[in-house]
């Protein structure tokens, strides 16, 4: 099976996780009302579709998919229903809805392939909002993430590792999809951003947003108990919750309230699921190979590559893939200089001194082209 080719790490809006998880019922907290869909500023166009499981893994497949402006230039609609389980039909179906909520656009190449681009993208899929009315150049080639200070958030983002995109394109349930969904966005709100060790999701959280059908206790511990490949899950039931999340902490208003539905289910994101703690080790490989890079290129010439656009190709790409794009990249020089014509060489190293972020940009595709091929 042919595999889709996805960013390292995808920025995907909290708001658009809620909608394609499926917006709480419930509405009535601490004796006040809350609606999700005002709270997070989810536009309507987003409530009014109807997602179906290959709708959902669609979505997240053009936004792991896409560049910083929201668009891919070339995708196989093969490739994608291969990926997401079901018929090219579906994916064509899928494109018509998405396209008749003025949520994306897209047209025919020729054949199999499409061009797709997300309308309104930071602000609907990334919720971002321009500090001032000034234009901000944006390239497409360039990270999203070197210009998040010019921008501001209603709901926030979370970042999520093409490991954890891959894994819930196999999702099967649509249902275990929208739990995994919500597990994401409580882990951005309490782990990334409230520092706790965990994100919790208690009964009542979960009860509200899936179907009244699927909602009860014993469907509910099933289901995340096949989310393993995902998240590390801990079901937490009656006295459980007191002993583990009341006598050995230190427990917020908000985890409280959890506690007293007798019933929460606790979600952890390691290793290379952990997207921010990743791209956090793989920034600083990334400084280092590149600053070994360029006491090697200083014998030939001298490059310039700014510090974002370096962590910008280790957070597509990954540090393991950029390190043997370096390796390569400092063999080939090697025996160019001892093999090549002066003149040739010479090509090169002005293409590399040129624009190196491009040229290894090039480079590393071609590499992670080749490794999700091979899976």
């Amino acid at each position: 099976m042919n595999s889709l080719v996805l960013k390292r790490h995808t920025l995907i809006a909290n708001k658009l996780l809620v909608a394609l998880s499926g917006v709480s019922r419930l509405t009535k907290r601490d004796n006040t009302y809350y609606y999700e869909q005002h709270a997070m500023g989810i536009a309507k166009n987003f409530l009014n579709i109807k997602w179906t499981k290959s709708l959902i893994k669609q979505v997240l497949a053009y936004m792991a998919k896409c560049d910083s402006q929201g668009r891919i230039t070339l995708m196989s609609e093969e490739e994608l229903a291969a990926s997401i389980d079901c018929s090219i039909r579906t994916v064509q179906n899928n494109n018509k809805t998405l396209e008749e909520h003025d949520i994306i656009q897209w047209d025919r190449l020729w054949g199999e392939y499409i061009q797709v681009s997300f309308i309104g993208y930071l602000e609907n899929c990334l919720d971002l909002h321009k500090k001032n009315q000034e234009e901000l150049p944006m390239d497409a080639t360039a990270s999203i993430e070197s210009v998040l200070d010019k921008y501001t958030s209603k709901s926030g983002y979370t970042s999520v590792s093409d490991e954890v995109i891959y894994e819930l394109l196999k999702v099967e349930n649509i249902n275990m999809l929208r739990i995994a969904l919500r597990a994401l966005y409580a882990y951005e709100s309490e782990v990334n951003v409230k520092q706790d060790t965990e994100a919790l999701l208690s009964y009542t959280e979960v009860k509200y947003v899936l179907p009244s059908y699927i909602g009860y206790k014993a469907a509910i511990k099933n289901m995340v108990n096949k989310l393993q490949s995902i998240f590390h899950v801990s079901v937490l039931e009656k006295d459980d919750c007191v002993k583990a999340l009341f006598e050995e902490k230190q427990p917020r208003k908000s985890v409280l309230e959890k506690i007293k539905d007798g019933f929460i289910l606790s979600f952890n994101l390691v290793g290379p699921f952990n997207s921010k703690r990743q791209k956090e080790l793989e920034r600083v490989q990334a400084d280092r190979l590149f600053g070994e890079f360029k006491s090697f290129f200083k014998q030939f010439g001298q490059f310039s590559i700014k510090q974002t656009d370096i962590h910008a190709l280790a957070h597509e790409f990954g540090a393991d893939l950029l390190e043997r794009t370096i390796r390569s990249s400092t063999e080939f020089l090697k025996e160019s200089f001892l093999h090549e014509d002066p003149s040739s060489f010479r090509k090169l190293v002005h293409e590399m001194e040129s624009n190196l972020f491009m040229y290894m940009k090039k480079i590393a595709n071609g590499y992670y082209q080749a490794k999700i091929n091979a899976l």
